[in-house]
């Protein structure tokens, strides 16, 4: 997907740098809690639900594709970065697994 990415952040001229690209991906995330309120009417506790809304896919969308933008510009790989963290957090939280998972899996 960073590569799909890439080559449309380069054929439309998004390829503006990494502080650019950060800016775009803080400002999609925005635009995502902003459909999340207005969704949900500005409920902690729910309203439509998630799963069925257009406008929270579409606009997930975006922040994927302005996150992997800025891995892109930033010269990141976004599968090293998020294979790196999944390990971090997988250690981090293993005691808190529940006993017959931390069984299952070491």
């Amino acid at each position: 997907m960073q590569d799909r990415v890439r080559l449309s952040r380069r054929r439309y001229g998004f390829d503006k740098g990494p502080a650019v690209a950060l800016l775009d991906a803080c400002a999609e995330l925005g635009e995502l809690s902003g459909a999340l309120l207005k969704e949900t009417g500005y409920s902690a506790s729910g309203g439509t639900p998630l799963s069925s809304s257009v406008r929270i896919r579409a606009e997930y969308g975006d922040v994927l594709f302005a996150v992997l933008g800025f891995a892109d510009a930033a010269g990141i790989s976004a599968h090293d970065a998020l294979s790196a963290a999944l390990v971090d957090y997988e250690s981090r939280f293993a005691s808190r697994a529940p006993q017959e998972e931390r069984t299952d899996h070491g």
